[in-house]
């Protein structure tokens, strides 16, 4: 029965093969064609299963290779993208067009219309446009690597030459330009300290300015790195106590100031031999002044200007060191917001080494010589020490140190510019012993006392057992002579030319003696009278070579006015003729 009524149904109503059905026939159709057979209906079911089978097979296959095919264009067309800046956009009949500027030519180019032309408007001079196939198709905007990148040549602003049109004046090396600024600086309050950046492909344009509080001159010392404390230091109490007197008189008591009527403090002049400390005084009061800061309720910066640095081989840079690098970071310092007085304290080691200006008799060879002083001295003039309506007052305490006091341009140390000068005092044999107790100190370091080798000794112990016995002999001990053009001979002793860096040196070597003969296990591994001694007696007879070489050094710390004939060293034999301790081998 079932065969016959499949060949009926199949010679009554034939139907084409399934594999040329584009889509499943409905039900009802099935139905009538099996003619409600169950075999032929589970027949017609799983082939329409199959064939749904491989139709979502072949989909996915269809998919799997439309989206590789999509990922292949997108990696063709993003090979060939090109990073232009967009000049500006030009309205045209079609709608805006996009100006760019690649290899220095200008090129108008069609804009994709998925890209949002609102933001292209907003595009800095520094963010880019992607370009594919000439046509613009997206923007780079926002990407501090090409702001990074834009960045060129940092300028001083001098002044607006049009504050409307966004034209300023700066300063580009010895002489100034006018430059467009970018829309973000049009509404800043730029001031004579402002630093602007130029775009580094268009030096006409500033697009940004470098902010007041990271303007950081390259004098300026971190004060609180600086190790030299005041008790660090002997023999300049007396020196520094007046320093500070009239630094916390005149600068941190304006009531009293005030009431006498005192001019402020503007600048200190040290003077002395080479080797005093002038400059190691003046970090340690520095650093007094910062430590102290809290309590008084001020912030104290520290500067210095090493010798010739701000020299320059180009006409006219001499000038423009000293008033834009080192007094343009002080001027801005000053526009910062604080909640107390501000004291910035410039130190100018050799000072004499900015030159002199020409006066009557005097030699001149170049106008340059003296750029840098000539700037100094306008800027002392026309600092502003006063308390200001808008904030607490900014102090600036010039110091300059220098050996040659002789060469200091008069004009520098009147009053009003280096009000206080002072001399170095020179160390006697209380100081100079205090100096050597400075670098004796220290409860870890061994010494060598009646035979013993003993640590924590008691520095008064030190002090009356080795370096006052030491000192009295080498003070009043002649390490050379001169002689007048009349013939005289002059003795100079060791007290008379040694300065207190040559007893720290001393102390010093004293210590390698000692270190070296641990090290080697020969010798007593202590420091002892006999090291000191030598030690004191080998820096004498070093100076004494030096001076004898170079008399003019001589003359000038001895301040000799008589004509001299020669100078002679005594030998390094009769130096050493001293009696003292002799340590004992192991």
């Amino acid at each position: 029965m079932t065969t016959r009524s499949n060949s009926q149904a199949a010679g009554a109503n034939p139907q084409p093969t399934p594999t040329r059905r584009s889509a499943p026939p409905p039900l009802e159709e099935i139905l009538a064609r099996t003619g409600g057979d169950p075999a032929r209906l589970s027949l017609e079911v799983l082939e329409l299963h199959q064939r749904l089978q491989h139709a979502q097979q072949k989909c996915a296959e269809t998919a799997e290779a439309a989206g590789k095919l999509e990922a292949m264009l997108q990696d063709l067309l993003a090979g060939n993208q090109l990073l232009c800046r967009l000049e500006t956009l030009r309205e045209t009949l079609l709608g805006p067009r996009a100006v760019c500027r690649t290899n220095g030519v200008l090129r108008e180019l069609p804009i994709h219309p998925n890209v949002d032309v609102e933001q292209l408007r907003r595009l800095k001079p520094w963010d880019y446009v992607a370009i594919r196939e000439d046509v613009v198709v997206g923007s780079w905007s926002d990407d501090p690597r090409l702001y990074a990148s834009a960045l060129g040549e940092v300028v001083t602003f001098k002044g607006y030459k049009d504050r409307e049109a966004g034209l300023a004046c700066v300063g580009f090396g010895p002489e100034e330009r006018i430059v467009l600024l970018d829309d973000s600086l049009r509404d800043e309050e730029l001031l004579p300290t402002s630093r602007l950046v130029l775009q580094r492909d268009q030096s006409h344009l500033a697009i940004g300015m470098v902010p007041a509080q990271h303007t950081r001159s390259r004098f300026e010392v971190p004060i609180e790195r600086l190790q030299t404390r005041l008790q660090d230091l002997a023999g300049v109490e007396e020196i520094a106590e007046k320093m500070l007197e009239d630094i916390l008189l005149r600068i941190f008591h304006p009531e009293l100031r005030d009431q006498y009527g005192l001019d402020p403090l503007k600048g200190i002049l040290l003077y002395s031999k080479p080797g005093m400390g002038k400059t190691a005084l003046m970090r340690a009061i520095a650093l007094w002044l910062h430590e102290h800061s809290q309590p008084l309720g001020f912030t104290v910066v520290l500067y210095v200007v090493k010798p010739n640095e701000t020299k320059s081989m180009w006409h006219g840079e001499d000038s423009r060191i000293m008033r834009e690098e080192l007094w343009g970071a002080i001027r801005a310092r000053q526009q910062l917001l604080r909640s107390g007085p501000l004291v910035q304290i410039v130190v100018f080691d050799e000072i004499d080494s900015l030159g002199r200006r020409a006066g009557a008799g005097e030699q001149v060879y170049s106008s340059a010589q003296s750029d840098a002083l000539e700037s100094l001295l306008v800027e002392m003039d026309g600092m502003d020490q006063q308390a200001r309506d808008d904030g607490p007052p900014a102090y600036v305490l010039c110091a300059g140190m220098t050996n040659r006091p002789d060469r200091v341009d008069e004009a520098a140390k009147r009053p009003g510019r280096f009000d206080l000068v002072m001399p170095m005092p020179e160390p006697d044999r209380q100081s100079a012993e205090d100096v050597m107790a400075v670098y004796a100190r220290g409860g870890h370091l061994p010494w060598y006392l009646q035979g013993d080798v003993r640590s924590q000794v008691d520095p008064a112990r030190i002090r009356e057992q080795v370096l006052r016995p030491a000192l009295a002999r080498i003070f009043p001990a002649v390490i050379i002579r001169y002689k007048t053009d009349t013939q005289r001979a002059i003795d100079v002793t060791a007290g008379q030319l040694l300065a207190n860096v040559h007893y720290k040196d001393a102390m010093n070597r004293a210590k390698k003696r000692a270190a070296l003969r641990q090290l080697r296990q020969v010798g007593v591994p202590a420091v002892g009278f006999d090291d000191v001694m030598d030690c004191l007696v080998d820096v004498a007879g070093e100076l004494a070579r030096q001076l004898e070489a170079d008399p003019h050094m001589l003359l000038r710390q001895l301040n000799v006015k008589v004509p001299v004939a020669s100078v002679e060293a005594v030998p390094m034999d009769e130096l050493r003729q001293h009696h003292y301790l002799r340590l004992q081998t192991a």
